[in-house]
């Protein structure tokens, strides 16, 4: 089997260079061009004389000696440029120009079309997300929620999730352990009574993202029965609801750092991650 290597306009095979051609170069030069199954053709419409004939067995088609035309592809100069640096824009690279910058870089200007299909794929970046955070006016108006896990290894009492609730207004945290992910809403209830009695106010709204144990029939039932409005965060939009995402990562980090500070096994993350939450209420609260 041949082995074919290209570069730029020029095809390697087995070590010998061929140039490649480009039809339409080889018509502004004033050839005709006849393709057929068995091979092709260019005629020199000046002098009648058939410049290319057939073609190899390796499928490559031989110039006639003494010619001396050039029928090779050719690129604007400015795009080639372009892509020689890397796609680099075109404002920058006669920065380049001006001030000489590139050794051999000729003057190069700027096309009328400078939109290059390859830098809006490679170079497109997602638009900073705008949240709208603290909006909450007093304790419970707004309370985020999530759940963290399954984590690699059991608490002692076989957990492997935690779940959050935060405060908007106060930015309180309440951590829950959890061995199954539907105990979300036992959670709940539970953090509901406690913050509702400590507080003196109502949980008015939940916001979480659209996991199915926030989703289930007895959680809305639940929000009815209770007049809780929910909110539910986009899918793959964490941002939505950027306030418990970054206190997940805030309590793991932290857990980790001082388990592996302590050298305390992994098994007691649960009771690390109850002492950041506690350590983040003191510092809240001060």
């Amino acid at each position: 089997m041949k082995e074919k290597v290209k570069a730029g306009n020029v095809l390697y095979v087995d070590g010998l260079k061929h140039n490649l051609l480009s039809v339409s170069q080889m018509c502004d030069q004033g050839t005709e061009v006849i393709f057929r199954s068995n091979g092709c053709s260019v005629r020199d419409l000046d002098t009648g004389k058939i410049v290319i004939k057939g073609r190899t067995p390796n499928n490559l088609y031989i110039f006639e000696e003494g010619q001396q035309k050039c029928y090779l592809s050719k690129d604007d100069e400015h795009w080639l440029w372009h892509r020689r640096l890397g796609h680099l824009s075109f404002s920058q690279i006669r920065k380049e120009c001006k001030y000489q910058a590139v050794r051999g870089l000729p003057d190069i200007k700027i096309p009328d079309n400078t939109i290059c299909k390859l830098c809006q794929f490679g170079k497109q970046t997602r638009t900073n997300f705008l949240e709208k955070e603290g909006s909450a006016s007093e304790p419970l108006e707004l309370v985020h929620t999530d759940v963290c896990g399954p984590f690699r290894t059991r608490s002692p009492r076989g957990e492997e999730y935690f779940i959050l609730f935060i405060d908007d207004f106060s930015r309180m945290v309440w951590l829950g352990l959890m061995k199954h992910k539907d105990e979300a809403f036992e959670k709940f209830k539970s953090f509901k009574a406690l913050a509702e009695n400590e507080s003196d106010h109502k949980i008015k709204c939940l916001r979480s993202d659209r996991g199915g144990e926030f989703t289930s029939n007895e959680f809305f039932d639940f929000y009815e029965e209770h007049g809780i409005r929910r909110e539910l965060s986009t899918v793959r939009t964490p941002q939505q609801n950027g306030v418990v995402e970054r206190m997940n990562r805030m309590v793991q980090q932290m857990a980790c750092s001082m388990l592996d500070e302590s050298r305390t096994p992994t098994i007691f993350w649960g009771e690390a991650a109850f002492a950041m939450v506690v350590i983040l209420k003191k510092t809240n609260s001060e």
